[in-house]
């Protein structure tokens, strides 16, 4: 790691890395407190697109507030590089939370959706498309707070074509299906690529499957969507809708915006949490799986969040983790009591 500071930030350790970025961990001296630094990979030459695109990732952040929106703290050019120093978030993509434990509790992924939505909806009224949804783009924190992330790709329909025309930008599996036909991407783009994401949460699979590109394009294109409730029963029939409305192959017959399906969601996730915060049912989900350094360093889980179940609680847990532990508790139990009653109502 070549560079060790970036204006005032002091360079701790990378956090990770992809396509052509990396990501560290950084300590901001003058202001005490943890930043993250995004920079092109050491021994990349970026383009003149890549470093636009680069740029107007930081424009992008920097234009919005929103709770659910990464805040940018600054755009520093030093020694022919640019970084985009942005608030740290402690906790694990959605990704991870997928690998470590599967699909998730339905009330997670409606409290997940409304706030992911609603963060959509607030760069849409910018005039932006992300045009890259998917679960590794978005954060949980320990705090239980949801941040979507990467702008990198958002695109102003007014602006200059950046990537070559007809070219697919974004992750393949969770393109729209206009976006794979040329067509230019809309916000209903994005209310696409949320629905792919939000059934993966459900249901632990994506809608449309394929060996290669060619057959994923093809059956995004033309195949049929499974229910979401033939691919997992649990989720109720409200959410099950909300979702599948996401995937109608026309744009015109999805959601008319990201602002009401955050509505949808928002009433969904209301009605399985039952009163519990969503916040606290979000960070018990993060450490339940094994993804907080607190959750790592103990060899029993403290809790476990199911589709419908609890399991005990490990004996003589100091009185942070206590307090912690009985708002898992009973968030959970208050999960499990609703997705039954709702259920029941369903069938």
């Amino acid at each position: 790691m070549a560079v060790r500071k970036v204006g005032s930030s002091r360079i701790l350790r990378e956090i990770g890395r992809g396509g052509m970025s990396v990501v560290y961990e950084a300590y901001q001296e003058g202001l005490d407190r943890r930043v993250a630094v995004k920079a092109f990979q050491p021994g990349h030459t970026p383009s003149k697109d890549l470093v636009e695109r680069f740029r107007r990732e930081g424009r992008a952040y920097a234009q919005m507030r929103h709770p659910a929106l990464l805040a940018v703290h600054d755009l520093v050019e030093k020694d022919e590089g640019l970084f985009l120093v942005t608030e740290f978030v402690d906790g694990a993509d959605l990704q991870k939370l997928l690998s470590a434990g599967g699909a998730l509790p339905v009330a997670c992924v409606a409290a997940i959706g409304a706030r992911m939505a609603d963060a959509l909806e607030c760069v849409h009224e910018h005039a932006l498309v992300h045009r890259d949804v998917k679960p590794s783009n978005v954060m949980l924190s320990r705090a239980g707070e949801v941040k979507l992330m990467d702008l990198g790709i958002a695109k102003d329909p007014l602006a200059s074509e950046i990537t070559r025309t007809g070219a697919v930008v974004g992750t393949p599996a969770y393109v729209s299906p206009e976006m794979l036909e040329g067509e230019q991407a809309t916000e209903h783009s994005d209310i696409w690529s949320t629905g792919v994401m939000l059934y993966e949460l459900a249901a632990g699979r994506r809608p449309f499957q394929g060996d290669t590109f060619a057959e994923l394009f093809a059956a995004v294109r033309k195949k049929r969507l499974r229910p979401v409730r033939d691919a997992a029963p649990e989720v109720p029939r409200r959410l099950a809708r909300a979702i599948e409305r996401c995937l109608e192959k026309r744009p015109s017959r999805r959601w008319p915006s990201a602002g009401a399906l955050a509505r949808e969601l928002e009433a969904c996730a209301e009605r399985l949490l039952g009163g519990a915060p969503a916040e606290e049912v979000l960070a018990a989900l993060l450490s339940d799986r094994g993804l907080t350094e607190e959750a790592r360093s103990v060899a029993v889980r403290s809790t476990v969040l199911s589709r419908a179940s609890v399991a005990d609680a490990p004996a003589a847990p100091s009185s942070r983790g206590l307090a912690r532990l009985g708002w898992a508790l009973a968030a959970a139990l208050v999960i499990a009591g609703a997705c039954l009653a709702w259920a029941r109502q369903a069938l």
